[in-house]
């Protein structure tokens, strides 16, 4: 599960420091990274669910 979420959380925020230059407005940049960090969490606590499912537990 950390590797996915780790993973997740580079991403977004690379790509949305990247945005935040484009876009220069601060509280687009604030919002567009907590997103992506709970879509991040969500992502990650689905997959672990999946495989406790798929592992029989």
């Amino acid at each position: 599960m950390s590797v996915y979420f780790f993973t997740g959380i580079f991403f977004t925020l690379g790509f949305n420091a990247f945005l935040s230059q484009v876009a220069d407005d601060f509280v687009t940049g604030v919002l567009s990274i907590v997103g992506g960090v709970i879509s991040s969490i969500v992502v990650a606590w689905c997959k672990n669910r999946w495989e406790r499912k798929r592992s029989g537990r």
